[in-house]
């Protein structure tokens, strides 16, 4: 069945309202776990300093997500709906093979474009599949999914969570440490990030532990948004965005019920 309708005999430049429909079709009836973000909608957004407008969207099914986000020039709000929508991007997070199946759906009658892939991102570990309709890029990418991962020898480790518990280490060393304590997922680095923002906040651990749906991250995420100066609308956007991800997450967490792991 060919989810996306029409749309995809038509391989040409995607409008937003075009872009937006055929998100709707494709996963129609699946539960969104957060309040959309529209920028465009958001007063507190206005002079957020971009040459476009973004949408984003987190759809829930089994142990997973699809998060999903829309990008077109920063135009009148009463012009967008006929812009060009230049990117239409999903991030599949965690387990749905439904979810999969859906954005999939996304791709259907586009024209395979995998320079499109290289010259944005290079060899970086996301499975991707890019497509163009016209001028629109339109990507799925495949996140790292839930379960342990090899975990780090016992003298990396502790060097890595000490730079982390360190508070005269750098922002810069923080970031670094971060990145690589993070390609263990375990119940111990968890606690180390956790700790971290504890004490002080850091965008890459709030980043990681979103992606693994680490709810417990929303209170010092939070805690960061409040500390933000108001003229900062960049890194206001980038954790709005974080927590409405987290959100998604508590949404279906809960739906899993107690047996639910955020391992």
């Amino acid at each position: 069945m060919n989810t996306a309708g029409g749309w995809h005999t038509l391989c040409r430049t995607m409008q937003l309202k075009d872009a937006q429909a055929l998100v709707d079709r494709c996963f129609a009836g699946v539960p969104e776990g957060a309040t959309r973000l529209h920028e465009p909608t958001d007063p507190r957004f206005a002079d957020r300093p971009s040459a476009v407008w973004l949408e984003y969207r987190w759809y829930v099914h089994g142990r997973g997500l699809a998060e999903i986000f829309l990008k077109w020039s920063r135009v009148s709000h009463e012009r967008s709906p006929g812009t060009e929508a230049s990117v239409v991007r999903v991030h599949l997070i965690g387990d749905s093979e439904g979810l999969t199946a859906r954005a999939r759906g996304l791709l259907e009658g586009g024209e395979p474009a995998p320079e499109r892939i290289l010259g944005l991102f290079g060899e970086d570990g996301v499975g991707r599949e890019c497509v163009s309709f016209g001028a629109t890029s339109l990507t799925v990418e495949h996140w790292a999914r839930s379960g342990p991962r090899e975990l780090l020898d016992e003298a990396p480790f502790q060097e890595l969570s000490g730079v982390l518990a360190n508070p005269e280490s750098t922002p810069e060393e923080r970031h670094e440490a971060v990145q690589r304590i993070s390609s263990e997922r375990s119940e111990r680095v968890i606690s180390a990030l956790l700790g971290l923002l504890a004490e002080r906040s850091s965008m890459m651990a709030l980043r990681v532990l979103s992606e693994w749906g680490v709810v417990q991250a929303r209170e010092p995420l939070r805690r960061a948004i409040e500390a933000l100066e108001p003229q900062n609308k960049a890194d206001l956007w980038a954790l709005t965005a974080l927590d409405r991800r987290l959100e998604a997450w508590d949404c279906m967490l809960q739906g899993l019920g107690p047996e639910a792991s955020r391992s």
